[in-house]
């Protein structure tokens, strides 16, 4: 375990954000087109389930287990230092982390998908992103907490709510 596999570089980072812009897509896209709620909850299906598989690579590279992914899209906070490990790798993936800062570009990306032509929720991110960018920590893995913390104490404190 660690940090994710070595052949894990640039382009790779590049392909796994693009990998995440088309699952929020297909999220957002799930709610804008979709009239019946069990046409909803079988794309919502499908996102999950791309989000499963990609993450499948910072499971096997830090030991996590099926439940750990499932935790993790439940956004359940990380407690075993396996989970927080998976996390990193996570979000560093997602453009979130360097592992040792949170990142707010890649941050405001995945939310400007996420929230679509909300105005206030695009402005909410942005605020998120504000509060956050100073989060940092040597420890990857306790960096994923901090990162989770700040992020969802922000997003609480405005009443944001990502569907899942």
């Amino acid at each position: 375990t660690g940090n994710c596999p070595a052949g894990w570089a640039a382009g790779t980072a590049k392909m796994r954000r693009l990998q995440v812009v088309f699952v929020l897509a297909v999220l957002v896209l799930a709610h804008v087109q979709a009239d019946e709620a069990s046409d909803k909850e079988q794309v919502k299906e499908q996102a999950m389930q791309m989000l499963r598989s990609m993450a499948q690579t910072c499971k096997e590279a830090e030991g996590a287990s099926d439940d750990d992914v499932e935790a993790m899209i439940d956004d359940v906070m990380p407690e075993s230092q396996v989970q927080k490990c998976f996390h990193s790798c996570v979000q560093q993936q997602f453009g979130v982390s360097d592992g040792q800062k949170f990142l707010k570009q890649g941050f405001l990306e995945i939310m400007m998908m996420a929230v679509g032509d909300d105005k206030q929720q695009q402005g909410h991110a942005k605020e998120v992103a504000e509060e956050c960018d100073g989060v940092a920590n040597e420890d990857r893995c306790q960096l994923a907490v901090d990162i989770m913390t700040c992020v969802k104490q922000g997003m609480e404190k405005r009443s944001m709510k990502m569907d899942r």
